[in-house]
């Protein structure tokens, strides 16, 4: 195959040239590329030098290598089509960080399947990334693709196994610049906060403030959770252990990478885990919070000020439109801080799975923003 350029709606996805190199390497530089690309960094020495042959003999075997430019011509990123199956292509793109935010990557997206399925015949186009990579996802999902997965340990980074995203889009289904899918803001709100590091948050009550779970917190977190009135209450596991804090510590460092869950810790004035909030994610705008504060933190008003203030960052910051609240029917406790954040107790829901093999009765409430 000759090499061709492709029009982007402004933009050009043209073939590789030597004067395009120098913009690439501060690309590959960049420390979200970094994080997110499978490709051996630093990008230098033979990788670099052999670069435009590569690209050359890729073009011959039918896989085109793009540079993505502005009119003026000028590196805004990279694309390119891959063939993996028959009648099937992957497709890969990198936005440059300067060129961030301008929606280079959707552009560049439907340009190439496009081309895919006009002019190979394919019948499919797939995408991957490493779990993490919410931008790469939310291009994908903004241009048509349908996310169909996790694939546990499905790419190699480095040396390293990643989780991947994986996903695809056939014929009839390429979504236009003015067609969105629904619930789109939310989705992009979403993927901004959790492709940043997680924030800390001040509250309004003296000597509280949230901030992400670390490893030394580890001992108050089977401490609490072993704690009989946690049991009782909550679904952690009977027999708390530190062996069950370490994992959970995985748990949440992996739920923050999907993007499903956004974990706090309740840290006093001397930075020791007083309890945890958390809002769990479901439907586009919608969540569920879930909180335990530890014995020797209770009775200062510190959980329903969590609550509120992590409420408050769903809101503003997540886009949600509701959250949902259920307890234990006879959990006093946590009733009372929900109705201080404000909640409405709308009801009883019979039989709800409270941990594996018990039903019991919950209240079931909800706030809205």
């Amino acid at each position: 195959m000759d090499p061709v350029t492709l029009q982007a709606e402004g933009l050009r996805l043209v073939p590789w040239e030597a004067r395009h190199l120098p913009d690439l390497q501060r690309v590959y530089d960049d420390p979200l590329v970094e994080r997110f690309l499978v490709m051996p960094l630093p990008w230098t020495g033979q990788e670099r030098d052999r670069f435009l042959e590569v690209c050359r003999r890729h073009w011959r075997a039918g896989n085109p290598r793009w540079a993505i430019v502005d009119e003026a011509g000028a590196l805004l990123g990279s694309a390119a089509l891959s063939h993996s199956f028959a009648r099937e292509a992957s497709i890969t793109y990198v936005t440059a960080p300067w060129a961030r935010g301008r929606g280079v990557a959707q552009r560049a997206i439907r340009a190439a399947v496009r081309f895919a399925f006009d002019n190979l015949a394919m019948q499919r186009v797939s995408w991957d990334a490493i779990v993490g990579n919410h931008a790469s996802r939310l291009a994908a999902v903004r241009t048509g693709f349908t996310v169909e997965g996790i694939a546990r340990n499905g790419v190699y980074q480095r040396g390293t196994p990643r989780d991947c995203w994986i996903g695809g889009i056939v014929p009839g289904e390429l979504r236009g610049p003015d067609d969105p899918p629904a619930d789109y803001a939310v989705l992009k709100a979403q993927a901004g906060f959790f492709m940043a590091e997680q924030p800390v948050l001040g509250t309004d009550v003296a000597g509280l403030r949230l901030r992400p779970l670390r490893e030394g917190d580890l001992d108050d977190v089977a401490a609490t959770c072993a704690d009989e009135e946690t049991q009782r209450y909550t679904s952690v596991p009977a027999g708390y252990t530190r062996s069950d804090a370490d994992d959970f510590l995985r748990l949440t460092r992996s739920r923050w990478d999907r993007g499903t869950n956004v974990y706090y810790v309740l840290a006093d004035d001397a930075d020791r885990f007083c309890g945890a909030v958390e809002l769990s994610l479901g439907e586009p705008g919608e969540a569920e919070i879930g909180y335990m504060c530890s014995p020797w933190a209770r009775g200062r008003g510190w959980t329903s000020a969590g609550v509120k203030r992590i409420c408050r960052l769903g809101f503003e910051e997540l886009a949600l439109e509701k959250v949902d609240w259920r307890a234990v029917v006879g959990n006093e406790a946590s009733r009372r801080v929900a109705e201080k954040a404000g909640f409405v107790v709308e009801g009883t829901r019979r039989h709800f799975l409270h941990r594996p093999g018990e039903r019991l009765d919950s209240w079931v409430g909800s706030l809205l923003g």
